[in-house]
């Protein structure tokens, strides 16, 4: 089994006395699981599943939450395939914060080419290109938006319970957040300007 640590720690307002709002904390609780479970279903199997829960194939997410002079969320995921234990422990991590920043970028997660080893000096000597796959492209579609709904919902503590989040994989910190970040799907926005036009098209009426 290759086992992980994803740490949230809030600080500031009510987080710096160990509290935060309970609204706030199971969307937290929520928010890190979906996070977690959207990698690991991607790591193993290359898909992303419209439910997550703490338990799929080839993993489970444990929430060990603790509490100090801060408050803090601590989860272990565990990899329980064959390919994650033989594998390098430290590639779910990497390919964690690699999705990560790609999100915060606003890009979609795309997978390093794979490597050619040369056989004879076990050197990586060039990069083997992929052929596009619509797929393979889809299910990093499904991981981007799901990012972005986990971490809103991570941040939802924060401007009310909480004043900066701070989130880490296996004791690496490797992002700090400080301001509440919402999710808006496509759909959403598309509702949105249909309102808007029809609200402007009313409002033209009225006036003539």
């Amino acid at each position: 089994m290759a086992r992980h640590f994803f740490n949230l720690r809030y600080d500031g307002l009510l987080a710096s006395r160990s509290e935060l709002a309970s609204s706030a904390a199971k969307q937290v609780i929520e928010g890190a699981q979906m996070f977690l479970g959207a990698h690991a279903h991607y790591y193993l199997t290359g898909a992303v599943p419209q439910r997550i829960n703490d338990k799929g194939p080839g993993y489970e997410i444990t929430n060990i939450a603790s509490a100090t002079d801060s408050w803090e969320a601590d989860f272990s995921i565990n990899l329980l395939s064959e390919e994650a234990i033989e594998g390098d422990h430290h590639a779910f991590p990497v390919f964690l914060y690699d999705s990560y920043r790609s999100w915060v970028r606003g890009q979609i997660y795309e997978e390093p080419p794979a490597l050619y080893r040369d056989p004879y000096f076990g050197t990586c000597s060039i990069a083997v290109e992929q052929p596009y796959n619509p797929e393979k492209r889809l299910q990093q579609e499904h991981l981007y938006q799901r990012v972005g709904r986990a971490v809103a919902l991570m941040t939802a503590a924060l401007g009310t319970s909480a004043s900066v989040l701070e989130l880490s994989i296996n004791g690496h910190m490797f992002a700090s957040v400080d301001r509440r970040i919402p999710f808006v799907t496509e759909q959403e926005v598309t509702e949105g300007v249909s309102l808007f036009r029809q609200t402007l098209e009313t409002s033209r009426r009225r006036l003539n």
